[in-house]
């Protein structure tokens, strides 16, 4: 018997569960100009006040990158001069294409959008997406009697 069905519903039922546990967090995600998913790596963090979004993007100068918002999206984008690419004949495999690339988010209500702020150190493009008043995360300890 072929469990190769099995296998796929299963990720499938995982890949669902993650996907609402995403949405619900920050915002749908997604990727652009036919790029593999996940490129440049992201890792986005929630606080109790703000998210962070950190972009693994080694290579790149700080005026190389846009960080834009329109309506609900996050879009973020890096590219290069022509003049600065360098073609080298005998590379065997690629996998950091200097290029550029382009990232877009779907921003949640949470977010407050005329306070996001960015910057570039060490190869990571760190953005703070703060929380609008109100929509903090909750905290409280329990006694427990």
């Amino acid at each position: 018997m072929c469990h190769h069905k099995a296998y796929h519903q299963h990720w499938a039922q995982h890949a669902k569960h993650r996907r609402r546990h995403w949405e619900n967090k920050f915002g749908r995600h997604g990727h652009g100009r036919g790029r593999r998913w996940g490129y440049p790596p992201v890792n986005i963090e929630e606080f109790d006040d703000h998210y962070e979004a950190s972009v693994f993007a080694a290579g790149f100068y700080k005026s190389d990158f846009q960080v834009k918002i329109k309506d609900d999206l996050l879009i973020i984008s890096a590219s290069k001069a022509e003049s600065e690419i360098v073609d080298n004949p005998g590379m065997k495999r690629q996998e950091f294409d200097p290029r550029g690339f382009k990232r877009i988010f779907e921003l949640n209500e949470k977010i407050d959008k005329e306070n996001i702020t960015a910057a570039y150190e060490e190869g990571v493009l760190k953005i703070k997406l703060p929380k609008l008043a109100g929509t903090e995360t909750y905290r409280k300890d329990i006694d427990i009697v």
